[in-house]
């Protein structure tokens, strides 16, 4: 089945990459995450792995906005 197929290159995206965000979630704190797939056809590794690095981005920036603005040359600090 091709969903199973997009799932195990989902999971293992997730695996390989899920070390970046962990860092950032708080003691005590737990996070819930769902992937949804909503392409009809059938992707390759890359561009699946190239979306939930997109992903884990946009919530690294949510969950800790500090220390990415305090990254940023832009600031000003």
């Amino acid at each position: 089945m091709h969903r199973h197929r997009i799932r195990r290159l989902m999971v293992e995206a997730w695996r390989l990459n899920k070390h970046i965000l962990y860092p950032l979630i708080p003691a005590g704190k737990q996070l819930h995450l769902f992937l949804i797939f909503t392409d009809n056809r059938l992707p390759d590794y890359e561009p699946v792995k190239e979306a939930i690095l997109k992903g884990i981005a946009k919530l690294a920036e949510q969950i800790n906005p500090k220390e990415q603005n305090s990254t940023d040359p832009a600031s000003g600090i």
